[in-house]
C-alpha cells in the first residue's frame, strides 16, 4: 500500500459520520493490503470484475454488480482483468437499519446504475450541509441493499483452513480449466486417491464437478469483462465441450444466459 493509498484510507476513517465519500478509481484502488473502515463501503464494478476477500473467504463480483462491505470488516480487493473501473462509496452505518452487517453482492439494474452515476458526479464528498442530497444518498444505498437482486458467488475453497491436498487439487483445476479435467488427474496432482479427494470436496460442502463448473463460470465472467472474445470462444477457452453446455452451466450458476449477461455489460 503506497503513501497516497494510506492517506486516503486515513481520510475516510477520520471523516465525520455525516459525510458520504466518493472515489472513482481504476486499478490504483485495488490490490491493497487487508484493511477495514469504520463506515460501510459499497463498491460498484463498472468495468472489469473483482475478487473480494472478506474474513478469510474470497468472493467474486462480476462486472455490472456491486458489493456491500459492512463497517469494521477486514477486506481486500483484487482483479484478474486488464481493465477495471470502480465507483466506491463510503457512508455511515445507520444503527436503526437491521440486516446490514453481512457482506453481499447485488446486480446493478439500470435504475441503480443511473443513481450511482448521479451520486458519483457530486463527489468526492457529500456532507450533511447539502441536506437533500446527503439524505437521498443514504436512502438510495439502503434501498439498493434491500431491494436489488442478491447473488452469492463465493470462490469455494479459497480459505486458510483448506486441507493441503484439497488446495493442491484446486490449484490443479485452476491451471487446467481449459482442458478436459478429470477427478483422477486432480487426485494425482494432490497425491491422494480419487475417493479421498471426493470426500474432501464433500467436507467443503461441494463436489468435484460443481467446483469445476463453478470455477469455469467465474473465469468466463472475467473473460467476458475483457470483451475481446466471442461467447463461443469463451465457452471453449474455459473447458466446455460445446457452447450449449456453457449456456446451461452459466444459467445454473447465475440464473441468466451468457448472452443476457453480455447484453447487460454493453448497456
Amino acid at each position: 500500500m503506497n503513501e497516497e493509498q494510506q492517506s486516503f484510507i486515513k481520510r475516510v476513517d477520520h471523516a465525520s459520520p455525516d459525510k458520504v465519500i466518493v472515489k472513482v478509481t481504476g486499478r490504483e484502488g485495488i490490490d491493497l493490503s487487508p484493511h477495514s473502515h469504520s463506515c460501510i463501503q459499497l463498491v460498484e464494478a463498472v468495468t472489469g470484475t473483482l475478487r473480494v476477500t472478506v474474513c478469510g473467504r474470497e468472493y467474486f463480483v462480476p462486472e455490472g454488480y456491486a458489493c456491500w462491505i459492512p463497517s469494521d470488516v477486514k477486506h481486500a480487493l483484487t482483479s484478474h482483468n486488464r481493465r477495471i473501473a470502480l465507483r466506491i462509496f463510503y457512508f455511515p452505518h445507520d444503527k436503526a437499519t437491521v440486516n446490514v452487517d453481512s457482506f453481499s453482492v447485488h446486480y446493478v439494474s439500470p435504475w441503480a446504475s443511473v443513481n450511482f452515476r448521479f451520486i458519483a458526479g457530486h463527489g468526492p464528498v457529500i456532507d450533511f450541509a447539502t441536506n437533500d442530497l446527503y439524505t437521498f444518498c443514504l436512502s438510495f444505498f439502503y434501498t439498493f441493499r434491500k431491494e436489488e437482486q442478491w447473488v452469492e458467488l463465493p470462490l469455494r475453497g479459497i480459505d486458510a483452513a483448506t486441507p493441503p491436498p484439497l488446495r493442491k487439487a484446486m490449484a490443479y483445476i485452476h491451471t487446467h480449466l481449459a482442458e478436459d479435467v478429470k477427478l483422477e488427474g486432480a487426485a494425482q496432482a494432490a497425491g491422494i486417491s480419487p475417493r479421498s479427494l471426493s470426500r474432501l470436496f464433500s467436507d467443503d460442502d461441494t463436489t468435484f464437478s460443481d467446483f469445476l463448473r463453478y470455477q469455469r463460470i467465474i473465469r468466463s465472467l472475467e473473460l467476458m469483462a475483457d470483451n475481446t472474445m466471442s461467447l463461443k470462444e469463451i465457452a471453449y477457452d474455459t473447458g466446455f465441450s460445446t457452447p450449449a453446455n456453457f449456456n446451461r452451466s452459466f444459467k445454473m450458476v447465475l440464473g441468466i444466459a451468457p448472452s443476457e449477461m453480455r447484453r447487460r455489460q454493453r448497456e
